[in-house]
């Protein structure tokens, strides 16, 4: 399958990039003493880390390509260990499993925010979160999220016959394969069947949702927190400074999804709607919405590397 190099070449250097950040990260926060100002909180910077890494991982072993051919938006298998027209059901799955990490990594924000929202308000429910309840609820919060998404591109944008007929004239010229040998998911939202257009309309308004509802509570829960930073006269100005250090960490490595993934996602669902060619913008498109959530978790990794860099050295001068 004919691709470009930047597409091949450039989510492995992501990848591996995060390889080395979040190890050394992860050391950091293992060997700190007790009485860091983060406290408990280093346990999901470390949550973070090894997230990050297992999205490294599946995106290597999972490179997805996007592509708009007409009123089709089509996310396909581009090489890699499942690639292949005998593996083509495994492969599907595949792409399902590596496309509800970009869900995972809204949960794992949003806990985030929460932890943040609960550490100012209900300052005294912080310690459970951290107790077997606590983690219990998390975690399961956290894979609802991948579960729901990889489910929806199961049940809603699994390929069929009919599907690959439509994109086939382009994949031959474009990439030089035929649609029924690689795997993929995709949306048709007007030159199908009723039945295949319902279908596609269903799961990308779902995911849609999804994605609203992350940015929506993003926004909610920041501007509760900023607003309680403003008006609380009622804590030391060493915690102050903690939570709105933590908190402009949260928020930078907030945005760079919002602004590079949950926007260009947007633009690359509904594009084929109005015909839009999305083979122009394949290769922007594609780094952006395949590999823009693992380059705002490394840049997260490296904002928590700085953090903890600076706690070390308050540590040291008391």
């Amino acid at each position: 399958m004919h691709i470009r190099w930047a597409h091949r070449y450039l989510p492995a250097v992501s990848g591996c990039l995060s390889f080395v950040v979040n190890p050394v990260l992860a050391y950091l926060i293992l060997t700190e003493q007790k009485s860091t100002t983060i406290g408990r909180y280093r346990f999901l910077i470390l949550f973070f880390a090894v997230f990050d890494m297992l999205y490294s991982t599946v995106e290597l072993l999972v490179p997805l390509g996007m592509n708009g051919t007409g009123s089709a938006f089509v996310t396909y298998l581009a090489h890699g260990p499942f690639f292949g027209k005998d593996r083509i059901r495994l492969g599907q799955l595949a792409i399902s499993v590596r496309s509800g990490f970009i869900s995972l990594s809204y949960g794992i924000l949003i806990i985030h925010f929460i932890h943040r929202y609960i550490a100012l308000f209900y300052p005294k429910f912080v310690e459970q979160m951290f107790r077997p309840f606590g983690i219990f609820c998390i975690i399961t919060f956290f894979l609802i999220h991948g579960i729901v998404w990889a489910g929806i591109c199961e049940l809603f944008l699994y390929a069929d016959d009919e599907m690959r007929d439509y994109i086939r004239e382009t994949f031959r010229k474009d990439y030089e394969v035929d649609s029924y040998d690689i795997a993929f998911v995709a949306a048709l939202y007007m030159d199908g069947s009723a039945e295949v257009n319902k279908r596609g309309w269903t799961g990308i308004l779902l995911l849609s949702g999804i994605s609203v509802y992350a940015v929506s509570l993003y926004v909610i829960l920041g501007r509760k927190i900023v607003l309680k930073l403003r008006i609380n006269n009622a804590l030391s100005q060493i915690t102050q400074n903690m939570h709105k250090q933590l908190f402009t960490v949260l928020a930078v490595q907030t945005v760079i999804p919002v602004c590079v993934s949950f926007s260009p996602c947007m633009m690359a669902w509904y594009g084929p709607i109005f015909y839009l060619d999305l083979d122009l913008q394949l290769l922007r498109v594609a780094v952006s919405e395949i590999g823009a959530t693992e380059i705002a978790l490394l840049s997260r990794s490296c904002f928590g590397f700085i953090k903890h860099l600076k706690n070390i050295e308050m540590n040291a001068c008391r």
